[in-house]
């Protein structure tokens, strides 16, 4: 959740009005419904009829909260190697395996690799490219809303619809092919109608959609859910409406929210942009963790969307307390929410409700077991599921691997692809010494998925083991302990350099207990001015590293570091994919030497296309 994204919020005495006091709030939260056993679905492409590929479908999931601009303009750059290594490959020696001179590379795609070379792998001639955001609304929340009283954009509920407006004038719109919301590359006009076949020109359509995604989105990113919402759905939801929470007992009630219709833009650019003999690949870029905040709730709606609520009618909403259970076990069953029991029956519920100092709505998606008694947010299974097997857990077929349901909706008439044939990388906040092959050196590039060390980077969340790199702990406060690969002790507030920790920094005192510590930080090419700006990160300075001064130490309204937070939801997806995921740092090195294989976000493309290269 973006800090500064809302106002700050008076205290208010509810009887949970929101959650509705007629009715059990025990019933109000659905069970997680677990994913099916198989990991390999009868339902898809079987091993043994793949062959090499020659379609690509490249789906770009982009936070588009706040502070993520400069993060979009360094993907933007690295564009051009994105396409030139997709569609160009380089020309290797035949025997050795080793890139021939420059002078000997092709320019073009079509063009032959000279005598005694061959291409490093085939050059993709097919590729549909298309952008969405981690925008999906409120879920029923009045934030990220036409409801919400700070203000709403369409742009906080892009919904999973492709993008391809223009940062300057959001109502202008790059060309995309046929209008269809996606970029087509088609060198050799097999496409019907034809697609683009100039480098440059795709690369400069491609870099713009990318910078259109724009920083004034929804700070409840769903930046697993958005791509699920395009990609795997069979149904994505029209509109969440109010419903009651128990329409047997209490008719008139409206606390709780429900999906209602069908959204047909979903559905038309699916069918438009995937292809049935395609590789599809999910390149997300944040630099928070996912949130994304269920939109279920038995038998016909649910209150999860309360994660995500701000106000009560004109009065600051705030979310109860969990029960004494939760503070040292929150997988316990006595791990509640006190708006789901008695107050009088647990004494943490009668400290009454929370207030703004304990329960800032940047902080909603944060430890919520914990803190709420409640996990608002979709389990990650959800996620591997939807990319590894034929049925969802619910018995329907998953339209990433079935061409053709039956009439049912739970058998395949015509099988698509193998999980094989789907990538997901990951431009996430981590310290990328720990995932380089070699931490001193990223020009050398990142591990592969099963490789990363996933001990030091996410721990056992399930476990509630944490992570053994102390730079991807979710912490307010400030943390201890030194990084396992680097031997790098983390620096603490007092620091008098902002290159104390190198990766990171160092720890500051968080005023008003409204952020998280940063996994890393990364220095700007050039410092912003935030005075006078509440959206930039320096605008109350404090102690933070990100408006230091690194000639004098002193703090204040310049910002000179961009920073990122630990994703442990979306590190658990990639690591449950193994080599089918990867994962590159948001927090870029190098911004200065654009001749340098580690410049910006170029190691973390180069990995990308090193995974998927072998199926083409």
């Amino acid at each position: 959740m973006k800090r500064m994204r809302f106002v700050s919020l008076a205290s208010v005495t509810l009887c949970w009005p929101l959650i509705g006091c007629s009715s059990s709030n025990d019933d109000l939260f659905a069970e997680v419904v677990e994913p099916p056993d198989s990991a390999v679905p009868e339902a898809s492409v079987p091993d043994a009829a793949l062959g090499k590929l020659d379609k690509l479908d490249l789906l770009l999931a982009i936070d588009n909260s706040l502070s993520m601009l400069d993060k979009q303009q360094i993907l933007a750059q690295a564009v051009p190697d994105l396409i030139e290594r997709l569609v160009n490959p380089a020309c290797v020696d035949t025997d050795t395996g080793l890139p021939a001179a420059p002078q000997m590379q092709p320019t073009r795609p079509l063009d032959p690799c000279p005598i005694g070379t061959r291409r490093e792998y085939g050059p993709i001639f097919d590729i549909n490219i298309g952008v969405i955001t981690s925008s999906i609304g409120g879920h029923g929340a009045d934030t990220c809303s036409p409801q919400d009283i700070n203000g709403f954009n369409p742009r906080q509920a892009d919904m999973s619809h492709l993008i391809s407006r223009k940062l300057a004038n959001p109502d202008e719109h790059v060309a995309t092919w046929q209008s269809k919301g996606f970029l087509n590359w088609d060198p050799t006009g097999a496409d019907k109608p034809k697609g683009e076949s100039s480098i440059e020109a795709i690369v400069s359509a491609f870099s713009q959609i990318i910078e259109g995604a724009g920083q004034d989105g929804c700070g409840y990113e769903a930046s697993l859910e958005a791509w699920y919402r395009f990609l795997v759905d069979p149904e994505p939801y029209l509109q969440m409406v109010a419903v009651s929470c128990a329409p047997q007992t209490a008719p008139n009630d409206r606390t709780c929210r429900a999906p209602e219709g069908v959204d047909d833009f979903v559905l038309a650019y699916r069918a438009d942009f995937l292809r049935p003999d395609s590789m599809v690949a999910i390149l997300m870029l944040t630099d928070e963790d996912d949130c994304s905040i269920r939109d279920d709730g038995p038998p016909v709606g649910g209150q999860y969307y309360l994660a995500a609520q701000g106000y009560s009618g004109s009065q600051p909403f705030y979310l109860p307390r969990a029960t004494s259970a939760c503070a040292t076990d929150p997988s316990s069953p006595s791990c509640k929410s006190c708006g789901q029991v008695e107050a009088k029956t647990d004494p943490t519920c009668l400290k009454g409700s929370y207030g703004p100092a304990e329960d800032n709505l940047n902080l909603r998606c944060f430890n919520q077991k914990q803190r709420f008694g409640v996990d608002f947010l979709y389990p990650t299974a959800r996620y591997i599921d939807a990319l590894t097997n034929a049925h969802l857990p619910d018995g329907r077929i998953n339209p990433l691997f079935c061409g053709k349901p039956d009439e049912a909706g739970t058998g395949c008439k015509r099988a698509l692809r193998n999980p094989k044939q789907i990538f997901l990388q990951a431009i996430v906040g981590v310290p990328w010494p720990d995932i380089a092959r070699d931490s001193k050196d990223l020009s050398k590039g990142y591990r592969r998925g099963s490789a990363i060390p996933w001990d030091v980077v996410l721990g056992d969340p399930d476990k509630r083991i944490a992570p053994k790199d102390p730079l991807m702990i979710q912490s307010v406060l400030p943390r201890k302990g030194s990084n396992p690969i680097t031997g790098e002790p983390i620096a603490p507030p007092t620091s008098t350099s902002p290159k104390a920790n190198s990766v990171n920094g160092h720890e500051y005192d968080i005023p008003g207990n409204n952020d998280l510590q940063y996994a890393c930080v990364f220095k700007l090419p050039s410092p912003q001015d935030c005075l006078n700006e509440p959206a930039c990160d320096c605008s109350e300075p404090g102690n933070s590293p990100l408006c230091q001064d690194e000639s004098t130490g002193l703090y204040g309204y310049k910002q000179y570091r961009a920073k990122a937070y630990p994703a442990p939801r979306v590190l658990s997806v990639v690591k449950a994919l193994g080599d089918r995921g990867g994962v590159g740092s948001i927090c870029a090195p190098n911004l200065a030497n654009d001749k340098s294989p580690d410049f910006g976000y170029r190691p973390a493309i180069l990995s990308f296309i090193e995974s998927i290269s072998e199926y083409f």
